[in-house]
């Protein structure tokens, strides 16, 4: 199954009193991973279909991505599928609900995949562990996150170079991609019957600095296959 091929890190008792034992049991994860997210690389490569999103058709290391709309999990784990291809490691840290078998559609590696579960209170502890670490982190952030933990963390990235991938509410101090799904549209229904297909879907990008310059892009999400295709070549 599909989970047997990620690695799943129970810290959800970071908090507590075995807080030590877990912080850890994480760090030493992170030690051996750590070289994929130390290249001299200043970028990391996005999927085809969505370079268009991004300034010079890349990613840049040491970035917040912010997702929202319809569909945002799924915009996620695309954005996550370029590195994850190129031989990153990945980390999901809060988002049990991102099923794996998904993710592995959606061109994740689900070899070089790690879910990290803490308490809502802990996870900006978590993240902060894995930065440097990995080279992308996803998160799904069940409350909102304090202006102070997110400069914190924004601060780190752009020390150690990993991009993290913010999934739903807006990043408190701006996100430096903005990606929001403003339409959404299934294919393949028919009329009244038939077998969902695909998704056609319209991401308006935005940003700060290079990335602040308004974008737009319709894109399949998912494709035929799972993964995000453009719509000029489908038939």
């Amino acid at each position: 199954m599909a989970h047997r091929h990620a690695r799943n890190l129970a810290v959800d008792t970071l908090d507590g009193p075995h807080q030590a034992v877990r912080r850890a049991q994480l760090e030493l994860v992170a030690d051996r991973v750590a070289p994929l997210a130390l290249a001299r690389e200043q970028t990391l490569p996005v999927h085809g279909a969505l370079t268009s999103l991004f300034p010079g058709g890349a990613l840049r290391r040491g970035v917040v991505v912010g997702v929202g709309g319809v569909g945002a999990t799924s915009l996620a784990l695309a954005v996550a599928a370029g590195p994850s291809a190129a031989g990153s490691w990945t980390a999901f840290v809060g988002g049990t609900d991102i099923g794996l078998a998904a993710a592995g559609e959606h061109g994740v590696v689900l070899e070089r995949l790690l879910v990290v579960d803490p308490e809502p209170s802990a996870w900006p502890s978590a993240v902060a562990a894995l930065i440097g670490a990995v080279d992308m982190i996803v998160i799904s952030p069940r409350h909102r996150l304090r202006e102070t933990d997110a400069r914190r963390i924004g601060s780190r990235l752009r020390e150690r170079g990993s991009v993290l991938v913010s999934i739903g509410s807006q990043w408190p101090v701006g996100a430096d991609v903005q990606l929001d799904v403003v339409e959404s549209r299934w294919c393949g229904i028919g009329i009244g019957h038939g077998v969902l297909q695909s998704r056609k879907v319209t991401i308006a990008g935005g940003g700060r600095g290079a990335a602040a310059q308004p974008r737009s892009l319709d894109v399949l999400l998912p494709g035929p296959g799972g993964a995000p295709h453009p719509v000029a070549t489908v038939d």
